[in-house]
């Protein structure tokens, strides 16, 4: 805000400027040819007051001055109580009367002030339009300015998320070498001692080994961005599949599921794209363990350009805004790793993942493009 403290001021400044010198030179104007108007009637004042001393008639004579003047159109005078027009007068109520006596006449002059009053109009379109110019160029610097801080925001948030990721990365590329070693001892030794143990213990260490493998693998990918190898595929037979995988576990938890997909040829990485339908059911069925309204609904549609999966579940909340980051999972044996992939995977293919509730429904959405 500090920024744009300095160049607001500045067209502020400058608007107030120009608007005060087009009020202070219209003044002037109306100042200047009422100085002209009072000139003029002060010469007619003259004329009469000659004419009247030397005998003549002052009518005649202000006929004869109204011909050769540019300011003064038109005159009348009163006599025994009525108002006659002076013989080649221009009357109108558009001009400027200005009273004028001479014993033992009365006069009323007429002066032509419209070009004055065209110039008026002339310098009120100047200011209306140098308002609207001044107000939209302000509109326009203003939004480039907001356009430009914004990207520079977005830009800021992507430079930190790379230094957080950096400095992770610091972290576990010193870890995962000793943690690989010590799983491969910890599968030896479960594989030399299945003989001597009871089977059921035994079973539990491969279960942890596995995940910690998993983990470990997981967060090795963080290192080195995401590759995709694209092909066309159908991507309603994909989600399909991926559904089947977890006919039996929605049967166990009892969850009732509702699919409705549309068929489209999308170029894409049908793995990739897998594992990250494969997170969200997951996360979908994981959100409804204690929940008492057991729904799963997904969808998938052509929206314009992009094809788009909805992955929504009943359980009608959102544990954080930040979901999407690595490391962050409301889970106790989680790793917060999931959603991150599903993220960078959406994000590899050109499109984008978004979170929200509606309609006490948790919505999980996802955008590829078409083509």
């Amino acid at each position: 805000m500090r920024k744009l403290l300095f160049p607001a001021s500045l067209l502020t400044i400058l608007f107030v400027a120009i608007v005060l010198n087009i009020y202070f030179l219209r003044n002037e104007l109306n100042e200047f040819y009422l100085f002209v108007i009072k000139e003029e009637t002060s010469r007619v004042k003259s004329v009469v007051e000659g004419t009247i001393a030397g005998g003549g008639d002052p009518v005649e004579a202000l006929t004869s001055y109204m011909e050769n003047s540019k300011l003064l159109k038109g005159a009348t005078f009163k006599l025994e109580g009525r108002e006659i027009i002076v013989p080649g007068s221009d009357i109108s109520q558009e001009y400027f009367k200005e009273s004028l006596e001479v014993q033992p006449f009365f006069f009323t002059l007429y002066f032509d002030f419209s070009y004055v009053r065209e110039l008026n109009r002339h310098l009120s379109c100047v200011l209306i339009s140098l308002l609207f110019f001044s107000l939209l160029f302000t509109a326009v610097t203003v939004w480039l300015v907001r356009e430009y801080f914004k990207e520079r925001i977005l830009y800021e948030r992507e430079k930190q998320e790379k230094e957080k990721l950096e400095s992770i990365n610091l972290v576990i590329h010193s870890l995962i070498h000793e943690v690989k070693n010590r799983l491969n001892v910890l599968r030896l030794l479960a594989y030399r001692l299945g003989s001597s143990f009871d089977e059921t213990y035994l079973q539990k260490l491969r279960e942890e080994i596995d995940k910690l493998g998993k983990y470990v693998e997981e967060t090795a990918d963080l290192r080195k961005p995401i590759t995709i190898s694209r092909r066309r595929t159908d991507i309603s037979l994909l989600i399909r599949d991926v559904i089947s995988k977890f006919d039996e576990l929605l049967k166990t938890k009892r969850i009732d599921l509702e699919t409705k997909v549309e068929k489209a040829e999308l170029e894409l990485d049908p793995e990739k794209v897998s594992s990250l339908l494969i997170d969200l059911v997951k996360n979908g069925i994981e959100a409804l363990e204690n929940n008492k309204k057991k729904k799963l609904k997904i969808l998938g549609k052509k929206e314009k350009n992009y094809y788009t999966i909805y992955v929504m579940d009943s359980g009608g909340k959102l544990p954080s805004t930040k979901i999407f980051e690595p490391f962050r999972s409301t889970k106790k044996k989680g790793f917060g790793l999931g959603l991150y992939n599903a993220k960078r995977v959406a994000e590899a293919h050109g499109g984008k993942i978004e979170a929200f509730v509606r309609n006490s429904w948790t919505v999980f959405k996802v955008s590829i493009p078409i083509s």
